[in-house]
C-alpha cells in the first residue's frame, strides 16, 4: 500500500520535533515526509544563539540534524524554501523558489517572526533598516550582530525579556558597553515576581550591563549609521548598535492567504488541528490553543507529541489541554523556574 504524503512547514525546533515524534511511533511506515525550511540550513538550536554571539559556542555545536539525517531517514529537505501559498482545495504548497509538494496532511510550524518598531529614524535611505539596527533570531541575524559588535563601543539591547537578556549578556561578554532598554518598570514581567525581578536587575548590574527601565524609546538618533536613542523623559543614549530583542509576532501570513481562522495565531483544537480543515495542523509560536500562544520549547514539544500522536493514529492519542510544564532559563549565570 503506498505511502500518504505528509509536509512540514518550518525545519526549526518544533517543526522538526514532530517529525521525529512521527518517526518514533514509526510513521516513516505511513507517510512520505517532506520539509520545507526558510533558511539556507539544517535544522539547528535557536536557544544557543547567544553563546554562539558570546563566543562559548562554535556553530558546528548548535546542529541537532546534520542534512544527513534527513537523507537516513528518507526525508525530503528543502532549505532555503519559504512556503508562501497553500491551495487546500487541491492539497498543494507553493515555495517561493518554485518548488512544490502535495499533501494529505499538512504541518505548519512556522514559528515567529521580527518586526522592527515603528520608531522614528530606524529606516534609512531606501526604507531599509539604518546601519547598525538588528533584529536578532537567526543564525544569520547572529552572524552580521557578531560582525557589527567587533567595532561597536557601545550596544543598547531593547527589551527586557529572557532572550534580550541573554543577549546583552553575550554582548557583554565580548567587551562591549551594553545597556539594556525596557519600557516596563521591571525585567521579565510578569514571568518574574518583582523580588526575583529586582534580584536580576542587580545581578545584571555586577555583569557590567546598564539597564534602563521605565524608558520609552522614541526615535532613532544619527544619519546613515546610528549614534543613540532619544527617550520619551530624560537625556538621550549614545551608542553605535542596536539590537531589538522584542516585538515578535506568529509567522501567520501563509495561514491567512490559506483563509484558515486567525486570532493572534492560527487557531486549533486539542489535537492541534486547523478549525477549520482537518489535514491542516499547527504547532508552535504560529498556533493558538484555547486563546494562548505559547513560546517556550517545553511546551511546543509537548504540542509536537500530540500532533504527532494523532497524525500517526498511535501512542495515546493525548490531547492538548494547556501546557502546565515549568521553564527553567538561564540568564546572567542564574537559573529562573518559569510556570
Amino acid at each position: 500500500m503506498s505511502k500518504r504524503k505528509l509536509v512540514v512547514v518550518g525545519n526549526g525546533m518544533t517543526g522538526v520535533r514532530v517529525v521525529e515524534e512521527i518517526l518514533a511511533l514509526d510513521g516513516g511506515d505511513q507517510f512520505d515526509i517532506c520539509v520545507f525550511g526558510d533558511e539556507p540550513c539544517p535544522q539547528y538550536d535557536r536557544r544557543m544563539l547567544p553563546e554562539l554571539l558570546a563566543g562559548t559556542r562554535q556553530e558546528r555545536e548548535l546542529t541537532m540534524h546534520p542534512f544527513s539525517w534527513y537523507t537516513d531517514w528518507e526525508i525530503s529537505l528543502h532549505c532555503g524554501s519559504r512556503v508562501t501559498e497553500i491551495d487546500r482545495a487541491s492539497h498543494i504548497v507553493y515555495a517561493r523558489n518554485g518548488r512544490r509538494a502535495r499533501y494529505d496532511m499538512l504541518v505548519l510550524a512556522t514559528g515567529a517572526r521580527s518586526q522592527l518598531p515603528p520608531l522614528a529614524g530606524i529606516y534609512g535611505e531606501m526604507g531599509k533598516p539604518r546601519a547598525g539596527i538588528f533584529s536578532f533570531r537567526t543564525l544569520e541575524d547572529c552572524r552580521h550582530i557578531s560582525y557589527a559588535a567587533s567595532s561597536a563601543r557601545t550596544v543598547a539591547v531593547l527589551g527586557g525579556g529572557p532572550y534580550a537578556l541573554e543577549t546583552a549578556c553575550a554582548l557583554r561578554r565580548r567587551g562591549c558597553a551594553v545597556h539594556v532598554v525596557h519600557r516596563e518598570s521591571q525585567l521579565m514581567h510578569p514571568m518574574l515576581d518583582a523580588a526575583r525581578g529586582g534580584f536580576l536587575h542587580a545581578r545584571l548590574s555586577e555583569l557590567g550591563v546598564q539597564v534602563h527601565l521605565g524608558r520609552t524609546v522614541t526615535e532613532v538618533l544619527g544619519d546613515q549609521h546610528v549614534s543613540g536613542l532619544a527617550f520619551s523623559d530624560g537625556e538621550p543614549l549614545d551608542c553605535d548598535l542596536i539590537v531589538i530583542q522584542e516585538h515578535f509576532h506568529p509567522d501567520i501570513e501563509i495561514g491567512i492567504r490559506a483563509g484558515l481562522t486567525i486570532e493572534n495565531a492560527i487557531v486549533v483544537d486539542n489535537h492541534m488541528r486547523s478549525v477549520d480543515d482537518h489535514d491542516v495542523y499547527a504547532v508552535g509560536q504560529c498556533a493558538q490553543h484555547r486563546g494562548k500562544v505559547y513560546e517556550y520549547v517545553v511546551q511546543l514539544w509537548e504540542q509536537a507529541a500530540v500532533c504527532a500522536q494523532h497524525i500517526t493514529g498511535r501512542g495515546r492519542q493525548l490531547g492538548f489541554c494547556g501546557s502546565h510544564s515549568r521553564t527553567t532559563l538561564n540568564i546572567a549565570g542564574t537559573a529562573y523556574s518559569l510556570a
